[in-house]
């Protein structure tokens, strides 16, 4: 064989043994199955999220498993990355990817040992197996960690290896990252910490166990120091900062309560923003936002002070079931939710949320809404007179409490004592469709099955939830302008760039003036009405209860009230209601929702300035005829002679105003139709047409005498006759028929109208006896002024 021939056969030879190993060395390590580089595991981390309130104070922290916020390379010191650097991998920006110095070191130890406790690996090796691999201590593991390492190092530069690796890490006390880590251990931002802080985090990450500075303290102050000596040796700090970092303790926080604050508003802005963002709950919790809302935690932690204290809850049932209560405060200049309460307790995280989410009938609370605020925009005033009394709509015949009735009323009454006749017959007169529109448009879902006369009563399919019948009263106490409710106002995305920011939708649904009279009718429920326990709140407020009945009992209670800057509304009811679980029939909207709801806002406003409603251009006050309300149906001026407690003030707006002066107080007219016959006995007969309404004075005149026979009341058209037994024959009398106004008479003011006169006179018996024969003279009715 030639020597060529040899050459041949020999790399033949080796070419088929390394085919050969490199065959088995895929088999043994299962090489196809390696994994290669995902770029996504690198970059998605679970990120810790922030929520903050309407002061950018943080408020909570929610996160899954993983407590992490990333933060770009600089925003972490320089000293910082190279005590990394110094503990972790010295010659990191010079090799690519593996170590062959440290592998060689590693791999004579393990020999030594016989173990792979030695691992050699580089930050680049570490992000790989914390983002791709598991921990397993295996050769095929290594090799397939030194494969990803490679792959890393040709897709991205040693800065963003290393910002990917002090973001991924794990420092102890369930945080990942260096940012988690800082605040963890130290209560601060990565970016503030000192050279010494910096060691000291550097030193944990070997074996947080075992080398955390606040549970192994002295360990973590030999590694420490080490990393220090490195840092000088390799010239990364001077001299003096060596000596300085060596000389300083590390003071550690004590373990922090967790900062995931779990609450109702917690839950609502999260839900909030999964839908703003589209994603899904578990995505905003692990996706590093920051979410900045509105709330307000001094009214938070009021409303919980006051729905902590049972006594302004009905008592429980029977069973021990306690009554459940949701409320909700919003601003009304923005439809900002400020504060909310979904229960009694918060014991479930995302759990049911009364305040947003539970749907219940708002009962009368919802009059406001559907009847009377159309009804004024359509033209309406607080004095139009409606009629109260038991009527049958097509079948429907609502009742009201104690199934009482008070015929003719203003608005004002029927909505300061929450009739209910009067509220469906009006919401017959302006029309369902008006009723639907104005819901609708503040925020109030209906269906086509809502659309009958029951909606004037707050019956509906669904209901409402508490926060939107609050932003729904909002428009009262601005001036006419609806803002839907919201929780979230920014979302800031984990790269720093706002993914959400809120824009106003600003929505005017009644004018300044109608809003302003709104607000007069509510504050009338308040004053003297069914919301009187809402004076205890000792702050200028208005508002309407609202209750449901069921057989027996009460299936909901309601109090929705508000000021110039805050709408509050609070519910109360069992959540499965039925013959053992109801309130007590005397407990309304008036009573325990209407005491919580006054204790909030007296509290809110205790050590504040209490702010007053204050009234637009194009309103006026006018003083009218309360008389000519109920006599004629009217609205009419108080006259001159309209009595004091006849004369109501009511406010008006300029362009919506009675000009008409009322007459029910002027003088009576005369009565019609006068005359004296004589009746069967001869006796003078006075016969007489009643022209108004009024008491009619028979006096009779002779000479000598002045005598006022009888008073009679007589109603407008009355045919009125008087018999005058006293009479004496032989004697000319003159009878007058003076009419006075009655209502004055009884207040003992004498009014007096026109008389009629007539002369007449009895002539003696023929026998000359005492019986009259009839009568003389006849002389026809005369009609004169007072004489």
């Amino acid at each position: 064989m030639t020597k060529k021939k040899k050459i041949i056969v020999a790399l033949s030879v080796a070419a088929g043994l390394l085919a050969v190993c490199v065959l088995a060395f895929v088999w043994i390590f299962d090489v196809p199955h390696w994994q290669r580089l995902d770029p996504e595991r690198l970059h998605a981390l679970a990120q810790t999220s922030s929520l903050y309130d309407a002061d950018g104070e943080l408020m909570s922290e929610v996160r899954g498993v993983e407590n992490r916020t990333v933060i770009p390379l600089s925003e972490i010191p320089l000293q910082t990355r190279q005590a990394f650097v110094a503990a972790e991998d010295l010659r990191f920006y010079d090799h690519g990817g593996i170590d062959i110095y440290r592998m060689f070191g590693a791999l004579r130890s393990n020999l030594r040992s016989g173990s792979l406790a030695e691992g050699a690996s580089t930050i680049t090796q570490q992000l790989a197996k914390l983002t791709h691999l598991s921990a397993d201590k295996t050769i095929r593991r290594k090799l397939e960690e030194i494969w990803l390492a490679l792959q890393i190092e040709r897709a991205y530069t040693k800065d963003e290896i290393l910002e990917l690796y002090l973001n991924t890490v794990y420092f102890g006390r369930g945080a990942y990252g260096i940012q988690a880590a800082a605040r963890a251990y130290f209560g601060m931002d990565a970016s503030e910490l000192s050279l010494t802080q910096s060691a000291s985090l550097a030193a944990t990450i070997k074996a947080p166990s075992a080398f955390a500075p606040s549970s192994n303290p002295e360990t973590n102050r030999s590694r420490r120091i080490y990393i220090l000596n490195t840092m000088l040796e390799n010239g990364f700090i001077t001299e003096e900062e060596h000596e300085q970092a060596v000389s300083e303790s590390v003071w550690v926080l004590a373990e922090q309560e967790d900062t995931q604050v779990h609450s109702w508003y917690v839950d609502e802005a999260l839900r909030s923003s999964q839908s703003l963002l589209g994603i899904t709950a578990d995505e905003v919790i692990n996706g590093g936002y920051k979410i900045y809302t509105a709330f307000r935690p001094e009214l938070q932690e009021i409303a919980d002070e006051v729905f902590a204290d049972s006594s302004l809850f009905p008592a429980n049932a029977s069973d021990g079931t306690q009554v459940q209560g949701a409320m909700a405060v919003v601003d009304v200049s923005s439809g900002a939710v400020l504060a909310m309460v979904g229960g009694r307790d918060y014991a479930v995280r995302r759990g049911l949320n009364r305040a947003t989410q539970m749907r219940r009938q708002p009962g009368s609370a919802l009059k406001p809404l559907a009847v009377y605020g159309p009804a004024i925009e359509l033209g309406y005033t607080t004095a139009s007179v409606l009629l109260d009394e038991k009527t049958s709509f097509n079948g429907y015949t609502p009742k009201n409490a104690g199934d009482r009735y008070y015929g003719r009323v203003t608005m004002r009454t029927a909505i300061r004592n929450s009739l209910n006749t009067t509220a469906v017959r009006l919401l017959d007169e302006i029309g369902i469709e008006n009723a639907i529109t104005y819901l609708n448009r503040v925020g109030i879902p209906t269906q086509d099955s809502d659309k009958n006369l029951s909606l004037a009563l707050g019956s509906m399919t669904y209901g409402v939830t508490p926060v939107e019948l609050a932003a729904a009263y909002a428009p009262y106490a601005n001036g006419g302008v609806y803002y839907e409710p919201y929780c979230v106002e920014r979302i800031v995305g984990p790269g720093g760039d706002t993914v959400y920011e809120r824009k106003e939708n600003a929505t005017r649904v009644i004018s300044e003036q109608n809003a302003f009279l709104m607000t007069s009718l509510l504050q009338s429920v308040i004053t003297n009405g069914t919301g009187t326990r809402m004076r205890s709140a000792n702050t200028p407020v208005a508002g309407k209860t609202g209750t449901v009945s069921m057989t027996g009992g009460n299936r909901d209670i309601w109090m929705a009230a508000y000021n110039p800057e805050i709408s509050v509304t609070v519910w109360m009811g069992f959540d499965q209601t039925d013959a053992q679980h109801k309130i007590p029939n005397g407990t309304t909207g008036g009573r325990n929702t209407a005491s919580l709801a006054a204790a909030f806002f007296k509290k809110a406003y205790a050590d504040k300035e209490k702010p007053q409603f204050v009234q637009p251009d194009g309103i006026v006050w006018l003083t009218i005829d309360q008389r000519a309300l109920t006599a004629t149906g009217s609205v009419m001026l108080a006259g001159d002679s309209t009595p004091k407690d006849y004369r109501l003030s009511e406010v008006f707006t300029t362009k919506n105003r009675p000009y008409e002066v009322s007459n029910v107080w002027n003088a009576p007219a005369a009565p019609s139709s006068f005359y004296v016959a004589h009746d069967a006995s001869g006796y003078p007969e006075l016969h007489f047409k009643a022209v108004s309404s009024a008491c009619y004075r028979i006096q009779r005149d002779a000479v000598g005498e002045s005598v006022i026979l009888t008073e009679l009341i007589g109603s407008s058209g009355q045919s009125m006759t008087y018999s005058d037994f006293s009479a004496q024959p032989g004697v000319l009398y003159t009878y007058r028929v003076i009419p006075i106004h009655e209502e004055l008479l009884q207040q003992g003011v004498w009014l007096e109208g026109q008389q009629a006169v007539a002369l007449a006179q009895v002539a003696s018996s023929s026998s000359g006896g005492g019986l009259l024969a009839g009568l003389r003279s006849l002389i026809p009715a005369l009609s004169g002024g007072a004489q």
